[in-house]
């Protein structure tokens, strides 16, 4: 699979990708990488959301926790894909625990989690984890989509977050 290309904003080619801060990275099951390609591109693509990266091409080599921590915590925004493969493993419900708890714990972190129900396979309202019941989705198929998306990914508030970033690094 050909991961979505890099954007010039993400840094020269020899860049290390712990030393870029994303806009947002999709935490997604481990079946839905090409889904979680095609919400990138959409992103970046349509919308000019750049950079922005898929959990799978997170750096080999670490500990799958420490990449959680630093997808995370190296982005403006999380988005938690909602497919049906969603629900068929815990590892997904692990990872939008801890980004809830995440958002919770650290105060600029607030409001930056964001499920996405995709076109393709999405998981349906009344299996959605208790704990993302809380926070409206945004759904592909819907008429407002494209206005959340715009109201949602403040450039403004990629600043701040980008700048809390670089001070605790």
């Amino acid at each position: 699979r050909e991961p979505a290309s890099r954007s010039p904003e993400a840094g020269s080619s020899n860049e290390n990708i712990e030393s870029i801060f994303y806009k947002f990275v999709i935490l997604h099951a481990e079946n839905d990488v090409d889904e979680a390609i095609r919400i990138q591109n959409l992103l970046q693509n349509k919308f000019c959301i750049k950079p922005g990266i898929i959990f799978a091409e997170m750096p080999c080599g670490k500990h799958i926790l420490e990449n959680l921590s630093d997808a995370v915590n190296g982005s403006a925004w999380t988005i938690i894909l909602l497919t049906e493969s969603f629900l068929k493993g815990p590892w997904c419900e692990f990872q939008s625990y801890t980004c809830l708890a995440n958002a919770l714990n650290k105060e600029h972190k607030y409001n930056t989690v964001i499920p996405v129900r995709p076109l393709n396979n999405p998981l349906p309202r009344k299996k959605t984890p208790f704990a993302l019941q809380a926070i409206n989705a945004l759904e592909e198929d819907s008429p407002a989509f494209a206005n959340q998306v715009e109201r949602i990914f403040q450039e403004s508030i990629y600043r701040q977050q980008q700048e809390i970033w670089r001070r605790e690094r």
